[in-house]
């Protein structure tokens, strides 16, 4: 079935003009209506609403890409105000069919009742605005915990159960690939910054705190895949094995699902149980790609820092800041005709000779330089990718783990507390080794934690870092 044999062909249309940002304002209002009431949302509810919480974007509605033709003639006098607007968006959403207007038989007042369909995409446009303000979703452990609790007392929810960590399971899967291509779309991005302080940025300010914090260090920790793996596809095993158990979910199923074909009921246990223990079985190699592409982006982001900071002023250093201008300008196609242009006509071409011993006696012989094959044109992205290349393989090995803990250990001292303000950030190399320190503290290897005190940023001589404070582990 296609797309819009569900949802009216102009559907989307509210997203095309220049008021969009006002209507995926409106639906989001909407949005947050259908969750405070109890049932039907009042279409005078919602026009207070729209007026209330969209009066600075309703002075701002455009009318000039809106289809007023059928309007009476008096009707853009009436659209002029904020409740002939607001009016007039309702009118908009009820021909678009994200709504409808139905009216009670009994009041007469008019109520805004949504399809179901509609109330999907209110619901997914709300996450994605919402999505960075979430949660961490702990699904591994909430998994273990509800089969351990099941398994101890098992009562009428033990189908219910694995249902949930089915659904769980299936969500896990999603959010890890989800967490893949999040860190594949930095990697990508790095490739288009240019200036030092955007890698920065995007690393510690957005790649960091949405990222890192957010989804892979309690992947890493609290909510690990490796810990919880084994007790769960113990509990399962369990389950599949026991006679009495499989006899309860099928009991539970039936009523749930009303099938009676019991056998049909036992395979679908029995393909749920198996799903969910090759699923935790297989996300090994999963959490290990993830793993990769994590300390690749790290690493890559340490080496374009010292890249765009290299001060090479020799013939080879102007060539790569030609190379990396020419890269950058290939993201806007627009500047580089310009650029090329610029190039050519900075580039001149002499006529060159010769004279020797022969040359000042009779007969004078002419000798020329006859053409020989022509060198090969340079394409400019595989120059600017070896210089990059080997610029990251010259550089590859000079931060070892064992030159950033010393560094840290240097910083601790004899002191198990150390303050980011108190390091030594004398130089750069000294900054790059901090970065390091700071994306290490998950190493089973490291020797100390990090809290984040605040939000705030503060000066170390002439760098800003944040405002953290290392702890020496205790030994154990």
């Amino acid at each position: 079935m296609n797309l819009f044999d569900i949802v009216p062909s102009n559907y989307f249309s509210l997203f095309g003009g220049k008021n969009r940002y006002i209507y995926a304002e409106s639906l989001l209002i909407l949005f947050d209506l259908l969750q405070n009431d109890e049932a039907l949302i009042n279409k005078n509810d919602f026009l207070k609403a729209l007026k209330d919480k969209e009066s600075k974007n309703l002075e701002k509605f455009d009318f000039i890409d809106e289809d007023l033709e059928d309007n009476p003639d008096d009707t853009e006098i009436l659209v002029a105000t904020p409740s002939g607007k607001a009016s007039f968006i309702i009118r908009r959403l009820e021909e678009t069919g994200w709504i409808n207007i139905a009216m009670d038989p009994d009041t007469f007042e008019e109520t805004v009742v949504l399809p179901a369909y509609s109330i999907l995409f209110l619901r997914a446009i709300h996450d994605v605005i919402s999505d960075e303000e979430a949660p961490y979703l702990s699904l591994v452990h909430s998994t273990y915990s509800e089969l351990k609790l099941e398994d101890e007392e098992p009562d009428e929810l033990l189908y219910a159960t694995l249902l949930r960590s089915y659904e769980n399971t299936k969500k896990l899967k999603v959010e890890l690939i989800t967490l893949v291509h999040s860190i594949r779309i930095f990697q990508n991005k790095l490739g288009k910054v240019f200036q030092t302080n955007d890698v920065l940025h995007d690393y510690f300010d957005v790649y960091k705190t949405k990222i890192s914090d957010r989804y892979y260090h309690p992947l890493k920790t609290f909510d690990s895949v490796a810990k919880f793996k084994r007790p769960i596809i113990r509990i399962l095993e369990k389950w599949l094995t026991d006679k009495d158990v499989r006899e309860k979910m099928i009991m539970q199923a039936a009523v749930l699902s009303h099938v009676e074909n019991k056998n049909k009921i036992e395979q679908d246990i029995i393909e749920k149980i198996n799903y969910i223990s090759d699923t935790y079985e297989n996300l090994g190699g999963l959490i290990s790609s993830i793993d990769k592409e994590n300390s690749s982006y790290t690493k890559s982001s340490t080496n374009k820092i010292l890249y765009l900071n290299n001060n090479d002023r020799s013939i080879k250093g102007y060539l790569e800041n030609i190379f990396k201008l020419y890269v950058k300008a290939t993201n806007n196609p627009r500047n580089l005709g310009t650029i090329l242009s610029q190039m050519q006509n900075s580039i001149y071409f002499y006529e060159q000779g010769y004279i020797d011993s022969d040359s000042v006696t009779l007969p004078i012989l002419r000798k020329f330089k006859y053409d020989s094959t022509p060198l090969e044109v340079v394409d400019f992205d595989a120059a600017s990718e070896f210089v990059m290349d080997n610029f990251l393989r010259e550089t590859n090995n000079i931060y070892t783990d064992e030159r950033i803990y010393g560094f840290m250990q240097k910083a601790f001292g004899s002191s198990d507390t150390l303050e980011i303000k108190d390091i030594p950030l004398i130089d750069y190399d000294a900054f790059i080794c901090l970065i390091l320190a700071t994306v290490m503290k998950d190493d089973e290897n490291c020797f100390y934690t990090i809290e984040n005190i605040d939000d705030t940023k503060i000066r170390n001589h002439n760098f800003i870092v944040p405002n953290l404070i290392f702890h020496k582990k205790e030994e154990n």
